[in-house]
């Protein structure tokens, strides 16, 4: 069967399917893209762009959902929680 043809019988076919969610459901979608960002140690300002960004479909409708003020503060909450600490002189 040619590449081209999706073949309906394929259980391996990957299918894409769109659902509703509510507000909850789009804050914990924009926290764990937040939290992988943080997690490549990107900066806030590169993760704010990556969710204005049209191209990023999936994180820009979630920020066109929320709103930039309630994308930020979920962004803060994951640098908070997975930017590591600074290494400095001190030994404990």
């Amino acid at each position: 069967m040619p590449k081209e043809e999706p073949d309906g019988t394929d259980p391996m076919e990957l299918v894409g399917v769109e659902f509703p969610a509510d507000a909850a459901a789009v804050e914990t979608m924009v926290s764990v893209y937040a939290e992988e960002y943080a997690r490549l140690r990107w900066d806030r300002d590169r993760i704010l762009a990556a969710f204005r960004m049209p191209r990023y479909a999936s994180a820009h409708g979630a920020w066109r959902a929320l709103g930039e003020p309630r994308v930020r503060e979920l962004v803060e909450e994951a640098l908070e929680r997975f930017t590591p600490p600074a290494r400095g002189g001190d030994h404990a």
